[in-house]
This record gives C-alpha cells, sequence and structure tokens, in this order.
C-alpha cells in the first residue's frame, strides 16, 4: 500500500491488489471520497471472480470491462476476466515519491507493457497518466474505462458540456436517448428505482470534461476527446452488490469506447494499438470544496 499526498489530498494505491486506488480523501472535509473497502484486501489471482473479492475504490479496466471473450486472431476466443486484467495480479512498482507513483504490468492473454502514473500535480488535482506498448506480432484491439466508485449519499448531478447529448443503455436495448432523460427520470439528478443499478455511455460530447456535483464537492473529469471520447455512468442505488451489503454510488467511467465488451460494435469503435507501437491517454480528476467551486 502506496500513500501520496499534497496539503489537501491523500491518495492510497494498491499495487498487490490490481494496482487499484483505495481511497481519495479530503483533508480539509475529513471526507472519503470513494467507496470503502467491502472485504478484506487480497490480490486477485489471474483467473479469480473480481465480484468474490473487494469491489470498492477505482480500478482501471483494460481491454475490456465484462467478461467476454477476445475477439481477433491470434487471440481469438481467449477468455477476458471481469472488469480485465489490469484489476487481477499485481503491479510492479517502477518508482514512488510523496507525490507520485509509477506503476508497470505485463499484459497475460496479450502481449503488451503498461505503464500507470498517479501523481498529484496540484493540491487539488490527481492526474492518472497510461502508455501501453504492443510487444507482440499482430495489432491489438483494446477498451479502457475508469472505474471509480464515488460515495453518493443522496443529492447530486452530473453536468456535461452543452450539446446535443445521447446515451445508450448496457446491456444494448437498441435504443438511443436524448440526455438526460430516461423513463420518465432526468439522471442528470434524480435516482433510478431503489434496489436497482444502470450502466449507461453518454456520446457526443464537445469538450473533454464533465462533473459529478455533490453537496460537499464537485468532481470535475478533464480529458482528450480524441483518446478518450466517451463517458460511462454507473448509477447504484442499492442494487450492488447482489450477495453482500449493497451501497450506494455513482461510478463516472470516462472511456474509449461505448461498450463494456469487444465483439458487440463495429471493429472501428474500438482503439487498437499496433505492432512495436504504443498508446497513450490521461485522466484528470480535480476535487473541488463546493463553495469555491460555485463561487
Amino acid at each position: 500500500m502506496i500513500q501520496i499526498e499534497s496539503s489537501a489530498l491523500s491518495v492510497t494505491i494498491l499495487p498487490e491488489v490490481g494496482g487499484k486506488v483505495g481511497q481519495i480523501h479530503d483533508k480539509l472535509s475529513c471526507r472519503d471520497l470513494l467507496i470503502p473497502p467491502q472485504n478484506p484486501y487480497r490480490t486477485i489471482p489471474v483467473d479469480g471472480d473480481w465480484l468474490a473479492f473487494d469491489t470498492s475504490g477505482m480500478d482501471d479496466c483494460f481491454p475490456n470491462v465484462a467478461a467476454g471473450t477476445y475477439p481477433e486472431t491470434p487471440w481469438a476466443g481467449a477468455p477476458l476476466t471481469d472488469l480485465g486484467e489490469w484489476t487481477h495480479g499485481t503491479w510492479q512498482i517502477e518508482n514512488a515519491n510523496a507525490s507520485e507513483i509509477v506503476l508497470k504490468k505485463h499484459g497475460t492473454v496479450l502481449p503488451y507493457l503498461v505503464t500507470k502514473t498517479v501523481r498529484l500535480v496540484e493540491d487539488r488535482s490527481l492526474e492518472f497518466y497510461y502508455c501501453v506498448k504492443n510487444h507482440g506480432q499482430s495489432p491489438i484491439r483494446y477498451l479502457w474505462s475508469a472505474h471509480p466508485l464515488f460515495v453518493v449519499e443522496d443529492e447530486y448531478e452530473l453536468v456535461f458540456p452543452h450539446g446535443n447529448l445521447t446515451f445508450t443503455t448496457f446491456p444494448p436495448n437498441g435504443q438511443r436517448y436524448a440526455w438526460p432523460l430516461f423513463e420518465g427520470k432526468s439522471l442528470s439528478r434524480e435516482w433510478i428505482r431503489n434496489g436497482t443499478t444502470l450502466k449507461i455511455f453518454v456520446a457526443g460530447l464537445t469538450e473533454g470534461w464533465c462533473e459529478l456535483k455533490l453537496p460537499a464537492h464537485i468532481l470535475r473529469f478533464t480529458f482528450d476527446l480524441n483518446a478518450v471520447p466517451i463517458v460511462g455512468i454507473w448509477l447504484n442505488n442499492l442494487g450492488f452488490p447482489k450477495k453482500q451489503r449493497a451501497f450506494r454510488c455513482i461510478a463516472v467511467e470516462s472511456c474509449t469506447s461505448p461498450s463494456d465488451l469487444l465483439d458487440d460494435l463495429d471493429g472501428n469503435a474500438y482503439g487498437r494499438i499496433a505492432v512495436g507501437e504504443k498508446v497513450s491517454w490521461s485522466l484528470r480528476l480535480d476535487v473541488l470544496p463546493r463553495k469555491s467551486a460555485d463561487a
């Protein structure tokens, strides 16, 4: 377990638990932003079931989110574990200091090397940087999704840049909706039915940012639309986990494709890493106190 800190934030990273961010703590308000551990932290084996281990904090999903199989040769049919292989196994610590940690990991199903950097760039700004190099002899199809489970006790507001935003559900139901209306509710501020969850993908952003406004904080996410054009939203109103004590959270999942699977969209909807090439992208999270953020 590694901790990086600024004067305002304390961030816990667990290289031995899939490299996840265990917690983001705001020192000023004494609030933890992420869902706390539901089970003791343990390393998830490569073939382990993510749902049988701790499901809290912030994970990174790559090269898939939902369990499935790889769709292209030479790895066609290879099993892809739930929440992707980055959440399984351990990450090697390349470098760590008071404000930054650099982690590395080799792919298991696919031949790549990933470098993940988590750094505090300002007192209230956390940056995630990813670089993946293909060491194989064939291109790699992939998707990436952030998976941060933020504590939302009751009121919230989701804010996107102005524009003609649309969204689809996952699993897909064949319909496209105009943001934010769904089944008579405004998903931008109204909870879905108690005891249920809903996953959507928001598309059509004209600027690379979105915000989750909570009573005490504004969480602002910033990203490059060329690399990360989609925002997934997972609304969990005490509908998960099914076999343990359920909690309420919202996951703001900046992502590269509007799906959790590698094989249910046209191939052009996914990122690719050419043989011997690298791809990189980043995500910034600003944790702003509500009063100063609204000023």
